[in-house]
């Protein structure tokens, strides 16, 4: 894995010096690495899935983090109509678009159509976000909007994945299921919670 990693960061870094001078998002270069690693494996034979696969997470969670440092609890406070408002505009209004398209146009069954249009309304907000960090227009009027528009699409990935749990399994409770997650959620905020007041506050005090 660590030659896969050696040899990612090396193309990145290569493609996006070209990019670069050529006036081309940054972000184009990390989806042509991953194009070009892929193929440069799949040429040597090579089973190493599993490994990408976990490359790949490891840089959505880093470049999330990055744009993370950009922002500040305080300034999504006072984001809450572009997040609440524009984005349940933007993912309602999607969803039923699709839904309709889905159902009445292809006549895929009313569930399955559901998650179609679910899955449409998303869009990714590592790569969108990236792009507007780059350019500088985060912090324009419409970047406001678009970044209030993928905070939203970001909370309801909770929802539509426990929407899909109900669909795919018949004999589920749905009581027990929010129950479960609500438990989960919980344990996890306050561990974390506890976790960055009693250490990570301490260690970077130091």
């Amino acid at each position: 894995m660590l030659e896969i990693i050696v040899l990612t960061i090396f193309i990145a870094t290569i493609t996006n010096l070209i990019l670069t001078r050529l006036h081309i998002p940054t972000i184009i270069g990390y989806i042509a690495t991953g194009v070009i690693i892929s193929a440069m494996l799949h040429l040597n034979h090579q089973n190493n899935s599993e490994e990408l696969h976990i490359i790949a997470e490891f840089g959505i969670v880093f470049l999330m983090f990055t744009i993370g440092l950009e922002f500040s609890i305080q300034h999504l406070i006072k984001m809450k109509k572009e997040v609440f408002l524009f984005g349940s505009l933007q993912v309602g209004l999607s969803m039923l678009t699709f839904f309709l398209l889905s159902h009445f146009l292809f006549g895929i069954a009313v569930k399955a159509s559901i998650i179609i249009a679910a899955a449409l309304a998303l869009s990714s907000t590592a790569i969108v976000l990236k792009i507007l960090n780059s350019n500088r227009d985060i912090n324009k009027e419409y970047g406001r909007r678009s970044l209030g528009i993928f905070i939203f699409q970001d909370i309801m990935v909770i929802p539509i994945l426990l929407m899909i749990t109900v669909f795919s399994i018949d004999n589920l409770s749905l009581t027990t299921l929010l129950l479960k997650t609500s438990f989960d959620a919980i344990v996890l905020f306050i561990i974390l919670w506890a976790f960055g007041n009693l250490y990570l506050n301490h260690f970077l005090m130091k």
